[in-house]
């Protein structure tokens, strides 16, 4: 999944790149005029992969946290806390979708300036977004209840430099500086 998330996210990022930056750079130096819809076209983009980035962040657990407090308690602690959160995520994107479709009904007639677009298909991403982090708070919840044993490496933030670094360490008893910094740079800090 996260692949394909990449994949679009670069595309996107391509698109929008090359359309308003070249095309408007090239037509505006030669020609005297740019492209009226195209920062219009980015904004509206950069909105949805904003959506789409935090649905994928929910899905992975990657969302900021703080893991201090959960790091100091018992199983059963970060148990109770981790559902709690999971269900005020839920409650969180409930109102979301419920503010979203209301905006989607009353944008139904209104387009924007330059691409003409009707606002409620912009307002619609709230709607997806909000189901779809719900549904996985909601799956996350059922994990929990169904793993208890493995709630500490749940709640755990993880950070993939230091398991980078970890495994680095790891090796480098056997190893020279030299050889220890060229290993650590081939891993992942290029």
């Amino acid at each position: 999944m996260n692949r394909l998330i990449d994949k679009l996210f670069h595309a996107i990022d391509c698109f929008t790149g090359i359309l308003t930056g070249l095309m408007n750079v090239v037509l505006r130096t030669f020609f005297n005029s740019g492209l009226t819809w195209s920062e219009e076209l980015a904004r509206y983009l950069f909105v949805y992969v904003t959506y789409i980035g935090a649905i994928s962040a929910m899905h992975s657990n990657a969302h900021l946290g703080v893991d201090t407090l959960l790091s100091r308690v018992s199983p059963k602690v970060q148990l109770a806390l981790y559902l709690v959160s999971r269900l005020l995520i839920a409650a969180i994107m409930c109102i979301l979708v419920h503010g979203a479709f209301k905006m989607v009904l009353q944008n139904t007639q209104s387009r924007t300036a330059a691409l003409g677009i009707p606002y409620s298909v912009l307002y619609f991403g709230g709607i997806i977004t909000g189901i779809s982090i719900a549904i996985l708070a909601a799956t996350n919840i059922v994990y929990a209840l169904k793993h208890p044993e493995e709630i500490t490496d749940i709640v755990t933030m993880h950070n993939d430099d230091d398991d980078i670094a970890t495994e680095a360490m790891e090796q480098a008893e056997e190893l020279s500086d030299e050889e220890y910094v060229k290993r650590l740079n081939e891993q992942g800090g290029k």
